[in-house]
């Protein structure tokens, strides 16, 4: 079958959930079909499509929109940052000439970057969409967790994405969320696609981590406002609550732009920071205490299901564990305070048997439920299901 994957930006340009989750994808589905990938806009080319196993790869402007630029036209239009970020002049004009040429059987519109396109798209294939989050109900969960100024901005971009999400879902036939919730939630804003469940993959590592003298970890992206927020609040709200017991645990900040946290915290003790780290792996295998201060609803939090997979014990916010199928108490704790994320780190630390055989059946739950084959056999059945064949029949 003819797959013609649209992104918004270059697959391989970063290493953030999103980032890894696309490349996942676009290789379980190349291995069984002719898979054509067109990007709207992003870096020159930095991999080869025949070493990915991609009959074509492009992308269509060499450049994305400032994002600061993006944010400050958003607010003063109609549309959401995310359209600005990727419009460019005559941009659907060049990618329904791509699909006049290429012919696609089905066309996969991957996260919010490029399924706006949707509604623009002229083409008798079958629209995909994969939904990484209900993104209006994501940014609105962020809203409310902000004040003045930035609690406005975030209400008024989670009220376009309300529209745009409808308009998209309208104009696809089939719709993919990574969880249950976020289907419930997109469902509510149309009823006209199917839709479908498929969690992302998660291979087990080779190696496990082995927990005996834990410190605390945080790994992400910190040039993303949620995520370099929560990681303040780690340092600034419950690091002095945990130091009144323990004064010498660390807590270890890991990603990209790690270093803007260094900058607005300064040189504090037991903080260590590992800015835009070549490999994640050492530090996922060092046996340390993974945290989740998640405040942001929707989609799923890939990296829990990586700790998981390492076998690192997790302390997460109920925002951080939803989609990831681990229970309170069982095979992961929850905390949602500063207090009870100092309560739940002191537990692990002075239950520490009972801290690896959480660890444990967290990993054997993310081994089941994120099996690769079993998600690479949910995106087969998907694109040879009965109404994919009718439409490209």
């Amino acid at each position: 079958m003819k797959v013609l994957f649209l992104n918004g930006d270059h697959p391989w340009e970063g290493r953030d959930g999103y980032y890894k989750l696309t490349r996942q994808v676009l290789t379980m589905l190349s291995e069984e079909h002719e898979v054509h990938l067109l990007a709207l806009a992003g870096s020159e080319l930095i991999r080869d499509s025949k070493k990915e196993n991609l009959a074509s790869m492009n992308v269509l402007f060499k450049s994305k929109k400032n994002k600061k630029v993006s944010q400050i036209r958003s607010i003063i239009s109609k549309d959401s940052m995310v359209t600005w970020q990727f419009k460019h002049r005559d941009l659907v004009e060049v990618v329904n000439d791509r699909i006049a040429k290429i012919q696609p059987d089905v066309i996969i519109l991957n996260h919010m970057r490029s399924a706006w396109l949707a509604p623009h798209i002229k083409s008798y294939a079958r629209l995909v969409y994969i939904a990484h989050n209900a993104e209006a109900h994501a940014i609105g969960s962020i809203s409310k967790n902000e004040s003045g100024v930035m609690k406005q901005i975030t209400k008024l971009e989670s009220s376009k994405l309300t529209r745009l999400e409808s308009d998209i879902l309208n104009a696809v036939d089939t719709c993919v969320a990574l969880t249950e919730e976020d289907r419930d939630r997109l469902k509510q804003l149309s009823s006209k696609p199917e839709f479908k469940v498929i969690p992302p993959p998660i291979k087990l590592p080779a190696i496990k981590s082995e927990i005996l003298k834990p410190n605390l970890l945080l790994i992400g992206s910190y040039k993303w406002y949620p995520k370099r927020k929560n990681a303040l609040w780690l340092a600034n709200e419950v690091m002095p609550l945990v130091r009144e017991t323990f004064p010498h645990l660390s807590l270890k900040f890991v990603g990209e732009s790690a270093s803007q946290l260094e900058e607005e915290l300064g040189k504090l003790s037991n903080i260590e920071y590992h800015s835009d780290v070549p490999e994640i792996e050492p530090y996922l295998t060092a046996g340390d205490i993974f945290l989740v201060p998640e405040r942001q609803e929707g989609g799923i939090k890939i990296k829990t299901l990586e700790a998981a997979s390492y076998g690192l014990p997790i302390i997460s916010t109920r925002a951080g564990m939803e989609g990831s199928t681990l229970v309170n108490g069982k095979n992961i704790l929850q905390a949602n305070t500063a207090q009870e994320f100092a309560t739940q780190i002191s537990y692990m630390l002075l239950n520490p048997e009972e801290t690896r055989e959480m660890a444990s059946g967290a990993q054997e739950t993310i081994a089941k439920t994120f099996n690769a084959d079993k998600v690479k056999s949910q995106y087969e059945e998907l694109l040879l299901s009965e109404r994919v064949l009718d439409v490209v029949r």
